[in-house]
């Protein structure tokens, strides 16, 4: 039977080990110079040649050489002669391999610890290799420390392992500690370019098939999607010579590993930029169909979104596009799609993206607990094409920036609701007529507030003024004294457009809008958000806001400088009308009723003092007291 192609072309030497240079320098001068410690760890993730390297050291400590007349440990392995040979099959009795996974028990290391004193059966050293180290447990490490501190002088010991922390520090500080490095995924295409070559080199009856054609592409989509493990590239390979029928497309490689394509996940990162919550789901189903794996599915798309932060957050870089892709080799861009990628980084937001990110990582801690992974790929694409709907801090800012951009809009203004509420105006005219009653000729254009909604009437809704009040013919010459006998708030005609802008308000529309108005106040002058923060817009007359402030203070520091050009500048920009902004402490309110308090208040200036005659004289003859004159 064949064997795979990773265990048939597992690396031989230190110079074919890739992506791990520092390791095979390091080892290779060990040997050549003697200084071969006692006890190595030999730490990465899985597939990066941990146990190869082992391998490798044992063959060089035990080598003889072609003629098996060398009587020193070499850094170069024949590879043929007894030793190199039976440590590459796995069967040198000088060699032991012990799966800690499954061996990992005190009475284990106990046996391992009873056989150690024994000579090398054949070479010149023994070579132990515990592969999973850290799976031992607590008692199986104690009982391995003085043998590991104090092996005999022709035992090597190599611990592997894909999780260095769990070792005890009493273990790390007797051996020598290497980091396997992930390789890149260049290192992983030559890798994988290398086997294929050397496989189309052998003759068809080794082969067992016909060559192997492979598309360039290829390589680079397995090379990516092995995770940094060159088994696990490998492993892919073998299976796709098995798996397609003639050249091994890109569109082979996707299939055969159940791998999203790059134009459904530009397509779903459309759909979510443009907020289409029914044809998200509706994409979802279609995954169903396909009988995508929902898991899988999410991992691409987050390798597809970390694309897009990337070329969005490597600024001045992006400008170039030689340099993006001298980049993107370092961080893993995809070439092919490097123009689209970089097309689509311009068209959706930066927040957007890493929002997007976010609730789809929720969505993975949610399935690796066991939920449902469909139920949680929907939620994710709800929540984000649909913020409303989570009660986090990220949609809440969210919606915010959209509320912000909406009332900011030109068409948020409407001023059909506002001129309907400016018609009784008129008919409350006659209220303020007690106050300029010295005057009663001008009646009708005294009122100061009401006179800019009185004009309004009489030359636009012709119908409706005419028939009701009566003393509208005097009101044909009033156009005329108005400019002259006009209150000091609107004294020129040129206040007609900002008036009329002014009616579309409200002050309910103001307060509502107060929040957005003090985060542009907030964005400009720090010191003026925080007097404003606990203030309240209390009053709009005219173009007039008057805000109302907790103290007298606060009014003061609020009103110096250009305080008020900033806030009018910021309910400009949310509200769409420029406000002349007033401020006054919460206290000083009721000088706006200041007539009717005076008038309420002055009877009552001279407050009598309560008189307790007759409470007094109640409790003199109950207590049969009596009345102590005043002393003098």
């Amino acid at each position: 039977m064949k064997r795979s192609l990773y265990r048939e072309y597992r690396p031989q030497g230190f110079d074919e080990l890739v992506g791990q240079d520092h390791v095979a320098r390091t080892l290779r001068n060990a040997v050549e110079t003697d200084a071969v410690a006692h006890a190595y760890i030999f730490a990465g993730p899985r597939g990066t040649g941990k146990t190869s390297s082992a391998r490798i050291l044992a063959k060089a400590l035990n080598c003889v050489g072609p003629d098996g007349t060398a009587e020193r440990p070499t850094s170069t392995p024949c590879g043929v002669c007894r030793h190199c040979v039976a440590i590459a099959d796995g069967v040198s009795l000088d060699v032991v391999e012990m799966d800690a996974a499954s061996n990992r028990s005190i009475d284990d290391v106990r046996d391992l610890r009873d056989k150690i004193a024994f000579a090398p059966v054949d070479g010149r050293f023994k070579v132990y290799i515990v592969d999973e180290v850290h799976m031992l447990t607590r008692e199986a490490f104690n009982a391995l420390l003085k043998t590991l501190e104090e092996p005999p002088d022709n035992v090597v010991f190599v611990l592997a392992t894909t999780e260095a922390h769990k070792i005890p520090e009493t273990i790390v500080s007797r051996c020598q500690l290497f980091d396997f490095h992930r390789p890149q995924v260049g290192d992983i295409v030559r890798l994988l370019a290398g086997i294929v070559e050397r496989e189309n080199a052998r003759p068809e009856s080794e082969r067992g098939g016909p060559a192997i054609d492979i598309q360039e592409e290829a390589l680079h989509i397995i090379a990516r999607h092995s995770q940094g493990g060159f088994r696990d590239a490998i492993g892919t390979l073998d299976k796709l010579v098995t798996y397609s029928e003639g050249t091994i497309t890109p569109e082979d490689v996707l299939e055969a590993l159940g791998v999203t394509s790059s134009d459904l996940l530009f397509e779903i990162t459309d759909i979510v930029t443009e907020r289409r919550t029914a044809e998200a789901l509706q994409y979802v189903q279609r995954l169903a169909n396909e009988g995508t794996d929902y898991s899988q599915f999410i991992r691409d798309l987050l390798r597809h979104l970390r694309q897009l932060f990337l070329l969005q957050h490597l600024e001045a870089a992006a400008s170039d596009e030689a340099t993006l892709r001298t980049l993107g080799q370092t961080v893993e861009l995809d070439g092919e799609l490097f123009r689209e990628q970089l097309r689509r980084a311009g068209q959706v937001s930066p927040r957007e993206v890493v929002y997007f990110i976010e609730a789809l990582g929720e969505a993975q801690r949610e399935i690796r607990d066991g939920l449902d992974p469909r139920l949680q790929l929907e939620l994710a694409l709800v929540k984000v094409t649909r913020p409303q709907l989570d009660r986090s801090a990220a949609a809440l800012e969210e919606r915010l920036r959209r509320l912000e951009a909406a009332v900011a809009g030109a068409g948020l203004l409407p001023a059909g609701a506002a001129v309907p509420a400016a018609e009784p105006a008129p008919a409350g005219a006659p209220r303020p007529t007690p106050e300029p009653a010295p005057r009663p000729e001008p009646a009708p254009e005294t009122p100061a507030a009401p006179a800019q909604p009185g004009p309004k009437p009489t030359p636009e809704p012709k119908p409706t003024p005419e028939p009701k009040p009566g003393p509208e013919p005097t009101a044909a010459p009033a156009p005329e004294p108005t400019p002259s006998a006009s209150e000091p708030s609107q004294p020129a005609p040129e206040q007609a457009a900002p008036a009329q802008a002014a009616q579309d308000l409200s002050l309910d529309r103001v307060k509502r809008a107060w929040e957005l108005i003090l985060q542009r106040v907030q964005t400009v002058r720090v010191p003026l958000y925080g007097f404003l923060r606990d203030g309240r817009p209390s009053a709009l007359e005219g173009d007039v806001l008057t805000v109302s402030l907790p103290s007298d203070f606060a009014a003061r520091n609020a009103g110096q400088g250009d305080n008020a050009r900033i806030l009018a500048e910021a309910v400009e920009g949310v509200l769409g009308h420029r406000l002349t902004p007033r401020f006054e402490a919460a206290a000083g309110g009721q000088a706006h009723q200041e007539p009717d308090q005076t008038a309420a208040a002055a009877p009552q200036a001279p407050a009598a003092l309560p008189d307790f005659t007759d409470q007094i004289r109640a409790a003199q003859a109950k207590l049969d007291a009596e009345l102590l004159p005043d002393e003098p």
